[in-house]
Formats: structure tokens, sequence, C-alpha cells
């Protein structure tokens, strides 16, 4: 087994029953994203990023609390029985620091080439038809509707975002989902995230139509087509 096999297996073991959008599927969306990333970046060091998009959740705040995410605990103890050797873990170790929506809105940039490909594969698995089933997901039993037309999204910085609470998913694609484009870091990556922007664009509008949504929300919309 390389330590490529063993990582996968450690993940699904520890994400696969979740059940909110980050379980292992997403990860292994995003690990496949990520290699095709790196067949037109060739610089980059595939184990590498392979390592870092198969573990960029393993830590997530949202799953494991703000003490695991801190510690990278769940990140370490896959990493330590991987076989990699101690370079190599502790650069992964950084990638992964740097991976997520929050860390970019306080100015934390991706680690090298390696994270920045990551970053790319993750912000696109949150967007186009597969980001708008995931948002679902995640707020599926909150209460909330699929769209509220009286909740008008507000711009977010990184501890608003990390403290806000479930809000309905039409409101979810502005503060978050339509900024994702903008915040690519590689060609493949922009080049990928643009189509999947472009499809939850045209699904918002044509929901828009469909449930004859107030003015202000097509004024909105306007901004990201």
């Amino acid at each position: 087994m390389t330590g490529i096999d063993y990582i996968k297996n450690a993940v699904s073991e520890l994400l696969g029953n979740n059940s909110n959008g980050h379980d292992d599927k997403h990860v292994f969306r995003v690990y496949n994203t990520a290699m095709k990333f790196c067949d037109e970046i060739t610089s980059a060091n595939r184990d590498l990023v392979a390592a870092a998009a198969l573990l960029h959740d393993c830590d997530d705040y949202k799953l494991f609390g703000e003490e695991s995410e801190r510690l990278m605990t769940n990140t370490k103890r896959i990493l330590s029985g991987s076989g990699f050797d101690s370079d190599f873990c502790e650069h992964c170790i950084k990638i992964v620091k740097t991976i997520g929506y929050s860390k970019r809105l306080k100015g934390i940039p991706a680690y090298g080439i390696e994270g920045q490909i990551v970053s790319d594969a993750d912000m696109c698995d949150a967007s186009g038809a597969i980001g708008m089933l995931r948002c679902m997901e995640y707020r599926s039993g909150s209460g909330e509707p699929f769209f509220d037309p009286n909740c008008v999204p507000i711009e977010m910085d990184a501890e608003t975002y990390r403290k806000s609470s479930v809000d309905p998913c039409v409101n979810h694609f502005f503060v978050k989902i339509f900024h994702l484009r903008d915040m690519c870091l590689t060609e493949p990556g922009r080049k990928c995230a643009n189509t999947r922007h472009q499809t939850l664009v045209n699904f918002v509008r044509e929901y828009f139509d469909e449930v004859d949504a107030p003015q202000i929300w097509y004024d909105l919309l306007k901004k990201y087509e």
C-alpha cells in the first residue's frame, strides 16, 4: 500500500459517515480535480497535492472544532502512519493549514503551488451543480427555506463568516459561492471555476423567474453574471 492509499483509507474512515457536504465523496472529488490540475501544472509535486487534497477537511473547525483545526490533530495522526518522511509531512501540514474560505478572507495565502492547486479544487467543488447540492445537504434539517426573499445577503469578513448561523441556500450563494470564481489562483482552476460559476448563476436566474423573485435579487445577480 502506498502512502497515498493509506491516507485515502484513513480519510474514508474519518469522514465517510459525514452527511453535511464534507464527506469523503467531497474529498475524493477535490482530489480528482486537483490531480487534473496537476496535469497542466507539471511543476507541482503530485504526491503533496494528493495528500493535501485528501486531508484538507480532516481538521475543519466546522466538523471537529477550533482546537482540532489549530493542532491539526487528525491530519498529523494520519500522516504519521502514511510512511512519508518528516519533511513531506511538515510541508503537507503547512498546505492544509492554508486551505479554506475563511482563511482566504483573513488574507492567508495558499502555501506554494501545491496549496494553490488544492485551494482551487476545493473552491470548484463548492460551486456549480455539485456546489448547489452540497449547500442544500449542509442546510438540510436547519428549518431554513431554500430561498427567503426578505433575507438580503450582507458582506462578511472572516470572523463573521465563521460565526454565522445557517442561512437560506440562495443567500449563501451570494454570501460565499459567487465569490469563489475570483478567488482561484491557477489557470486550470480559474477555467473550471468559471464554468461552474456560470452553471450556478444560470440556475439561480431561472429559479428567480419561476418564483417571481423581487427585482432586488435580479439586481444582485447581475453583479455576478
